[in-house]
């Protein structure tokens, strides 16, 4: 059965003769399974999961890890690692747990008690492995030392009498400040409008005459790189560029003239999902710089 499987997936993932063009900037694996054999195809995602590797035929196939020699592919299980984030690093010094690699899983355990330096669970599992005498766990942190308290015959200080709080100005003046937004794409527009109306402007419709100040955006895209395998798009990315100028009513020059940027934002999945994540970064950075901006203005 389970050379019977391994033939199966090595007939799934036969290369075929066709060359590459320049521009398909492929990186192709070599997996070593468990059976002794090998499974050979072109990148397209690697998970805390598994592998997903496009063959001859265009078909994405994905392979756990528990299927392949792990221990022989650590550095490319680490590329799905976030050593931000407490879970990612554990479910990486499991992995190295499982194919027994005892030092990587305690340089593992020691990234995580940086990040949760009281987890004594994490702390057991340290001590557990093979001790190794270049790798150090990071200290407990002590018990919070609070200040002793004064004894009632210490007469209390006399703190100064704190003058009056300023009430905060309102984000906004009583009356708010009428934009023209000015959008060639609809997404864009729409998406804009919403987010400066929760931050108190109020938007002028076409037909409106009277605003305060007109918001140009010009928005352009450019996809990076979108390689193909037999047809099969194995990843995406595109650099965003957002340019806009705010000028008061009747102004010949405007008052900001500024460039926002999104560079380098990938989809494993297609190009129209990367250019969707692309636009959604970049008006999240246009609408913090227009803020800035229309606030000086008011």
């Amino acid at each position: 059965m389970k050379n019977a499987l391994t033939a199966s997936l090595l007939l799934l993932l036969a290369f075929s003769a066709c060359p590459l063009t320049a521009d398909d900037e492929v990186e192709k694996v070599t997996l070593e399974l468990k059976s002794g054999e090998t499974v050979s195809g072109a990148l397209k995602d690697v998970t805390d999961a598994g592998v997903t590797l496009v063959g001859g035929d265009g078909v994405p196939l994905f392979l756990r890890w528990a299927f392949t020699r792990g221990d022989k592919h650590l550095e490319l299980r680490k590329r799905a690692c976030n050593y931000k984030s407490l879970s990612s690093v554990v479910s990486l010094a499991d992995f190295c747990h499982d194919f027994a690699l005892d030092r990587k899983e305690a340089e593992c355990l020691i990234v995580a008690l940086q990040i949760a330096p009281t987890d004594e669970s994490l702390r057991t599992r340290l001590a557990a492995l093979p001790k190794f005498k270049d790798l150090t766990a990071p200290e407990t942190p002590g018990p919070e030392i609070k200040p002793p308290e004064k004894t009632p015959d210490t007469p209390p200080e006399k703190t100064p009498d704190k003058p009056p709080e300023k009430t905060p100005e309102p984000k906004n003046p009583d009356k708010p400040l009428v934009v023209k937004l000015e959008c060639a794409e609809t997404d864009a527009y729409a998406t804009l409008s919403k987010e400066l109306e929760k931050l108190g402007y109020k938007i002028a419709s076409s037909k409106e005459k009277e605003f305060d100040v007109t918001v140009n955006i010009g928005l352009t895209f450019v996809l990076v790189k979108n390689p193909k395998w037999m047809g099969a798009e194995l990843y995406a990315i595109y650099d965003g560029t957002c340019q806009y100028k705010i000028s008061d009513k009747g102004a010949r020059e405007p008052f900001e003239d500024k460039t926002v940027e999104a560079k380098n934002v990938r989809s494993n999945k297609t190009k129209v999902e990367a250019k969707a994540l692309c636009l959604e970064r970049l008006l999240e950075r246009t609408v913090d710089a227009l803020d800035r901006a229309l606030k000086k203005r008011q």
